[in-house]
């Protein structure tokens, strides 16, 4: 498996030279110097139908806190196959070692990512312990042996936390991997993914990491030019989205309107997925659109537009998650002239039936988020709603709430729908209003343009760190 362009390309031949430096084992112990982090490469692995964009946040923590860019590596999977990559996963280490002239890298896992992980440092098959120097296994395996004698932790959520209401353990014990309970540490308050994303993990990763505690915990604002790359990819198959174009306009945050009449940046799409890295303005906002040919499934080219907050802060880790049009998923949403329809995304669940500590997600006023539509979980696998697709099911112009989770995504984990029917404007010339208020306080508000759903597909992105 080749490192695609714009994970780690990016600095100059002195720069380069500064991170080999920094990859040396040990730290500057001299008599009167302040002890330094040590830098190796991180390769973060993700979960079932997970992308790099589970640690889009953990990374920019990363960089907050002076990590280089450089030594952050995302390894993507196909999760519809049940195989484990791990001779990919060897080919990758390799590439990331021979590209950073580091010894060993540092593994960080969530949830399947653990199995990928763990089998890897296990299988006599490959040298992983030699080429791994830390792990932190997040909410996963639990082998009470260290996977191939690695040094590790592991961080759990609310699913391997005893007495938390939620515990899949038979005898209610707290989740544990190796042998000492105190390399183990357990959030019963947060669910699966959100103990992935949460600043009080990378607290811990950070400093088993790197030997010092983090001088932040926040995703620091910069003022002023951000970096951003990423990929265009098919979901949840992870490859490159080859042969379409990323768009990049500026656009009105008050209406999610463009306000030119070109794109500032393009991006013509190959086998990687990679684009960028692109140079856009701090607190500014921004639609990124992925231009689609005609396929056989769906004879007329279409358009997957992307809405988020603004950047303010380098993020190398955007993920474009799409489908081939007509297929997958999108072959369940209805295609109209007069409709609009939606998936809502964020990397920590939403929650809808916790009274005071859910969240509201408004629709033009609308709360979508109900208890029968994103519960919280009731046991593993269920409730853990990461992306919220709404659309007017049945094309008849009426939203009817009271369905619950609407078919398929009521059956696919970390999924959910509604039916909610949203009116089009030719062009998208008219704009709905997304309000999110995350339990526990604070309000996000996006404005999207109501492009029609007959060529058009529209994702609404929110950031999993705001509190």
């Amino acid at each position: 498996m080749k490192i695609r362009p714009g994970f780690f390309g990016l600095c100059s031949t002195l720069l380069l030279a500064l991170c080999l430096a920094a990859c040396s084992d040990g730290s500057d112990n001299t008599p009167g110097t302040a002890p330094q982090p040590e830098y190796k490469p991180i390769v973060f692995v993700h979960g079932q139908f997970g992308s790099a964009q589970q640690f889009e946040t953990q990374a920019m923590r990363f960089t907050s806190n002076d990590y280089p860019q450089e030594l952050l590596f995302a390894f993507e999977y196909d999760t519809n196959s049940d195989e484990n990559p791990l001779s990919d996963l060897d080919l990758f280490i390799d590439e990331v070692l021979a590209a950073t002239g580091a010894d060993r890298v540092y593994a960080i896992g969530h949830s399947r990512g653990t199995s990928v992980w763990t089998g890897y440092l296990e299988d006599e098959a490959f040298a992983g312990p030699d080429k791994v120097a830390k792990y932190v296994n997040i909410d996963g395996r639990s082998p009470e042996a260290l996977p191939g004698g690695v040094p590790t932790i592991g961080i759990w959520g609310e699913w391997n936390s005893a007495d938390s209401g939620y515990n899949r353990r038979e005898d209610n014990s707290d989740a544990q991997i190796g042998p000492n309970p105190e390399d183990n540490y357990h959030f019963p308050a947060k669910s699966h993914s959100e103990v992935a994303s949460s600043a009080e993990a990378f607290a811990i990763m950070y400093e088993f990491l790197t030997g010092l505690p983090p001088a932040t915990t926040a995703v620091v604002p910069v003022d002023g030019a951000v970096t951003v790359a990423g990929r265009a990819i098919i979901f949840p198959e992870n490859v490159g989205f080859e042969g379409t174009t990323v768009e990049i306009w500026d656009i009105d945050p008050s209406t999610g309107q463009r306000t030119s009449d070109a794109p500032r940046d393009s991006f013509r799409i190959g086998s990687s997925g990679s684009f960028g890295p692109v140079e856009l303005t701090s607190g500014s906002y921004y639609e990124f659109a992925l231009l689609r040919d005609a396929s056989d499934s769906f004879p007329v080219p279409s358009v997957h537009h992307f809405y988020g907050e603004p950047f303010d802060h380098d993020d190398y880790f955007l993920r474009l998650q799409a489908s081939r049009p007509g297929e997958s998923l999108e072959a369940f949403i209805p295609r109209a002239e007069d409709a609009t329809g939606f998936v809502v995304t964020r990397m920590r669940e939403f929650w809808g039936d916790q009274g005071a500590m859910s969240d509201e997600l408004f629709v033009d006023g609308l709360n979508v988020l109900t208890p029968a539509i994103s519960p919280r979980a009731s046991s593993p696998g269920s409730g853990v709603n990461l992306a919220v697709f709404l659309f007017d099911e049945g094309s008849d112009k009426v939203t009817d709430l009271e369905k619950g989770e609407i078919f398929p995504f009521n059956a696919i984990t970390f999924l959910t729908g509604a039916d909610v029917f949203t009116p089009a404007a030719f062009s998208g010339t008219g704009t709905v209003e997304f309000s999110l208020v995350t339990r526990g306080g604070g309000e996000t508000r996006l404005n999207v343009p109501n492009w029609p759903s007959w060529d058009n597909r529209i994702s609404v992105m929110f950031r999993d760190d705001r509190e």
